[in-house]
């Protein structure tokens, strides 16, 4: 009997050891923390690179959904998730795109 419960105490904590490395492993796979961690909000600033043609400015980032479209890349590239963006369309000039990503 003792000898039982001595062979049922090592597989308890054999699998007990085999649980807590599976969740390590698992953490660190998926990288589980940076979901819990504080994600601080950056700033990026996206250049228009409008050019003249025909005495006319053409923008590559004409409005603000186009504004939009170009932050969610980028922050995308970046490995961030996008949070929001600001649009400053000017007539005789590049416009401006501010991105947020978090």
């Amino acid at each position: 009997m003792k000898k039982r419960k001595k062979t049922v105490k090592r597989i308890l904590a054999l699998l007990f050891v085999l649980i807590v490395c599976l969740l390590i492993l698992l953490i660190m796979n998926f990288k589980v923390w940076k979901y819990f961690s504080k994600k601080e909000v950056v700033k990026i600033e996206i250049p228009d690179e409008c050019s003249l043609m025909f005495e006319s400015i053409l923008h590559n980032i004409k409005d603000s959904a186009g504004c939009e479209n170009s932050c969610r890349a980028k922050c995308y590239i970046l490995e961030k998730d996008y949070y929001n963006s600001e649009f400053i369309g000017k007539e005789n000039s590049c416009n401006e795109c501010e991105c947020y990503c978090k």
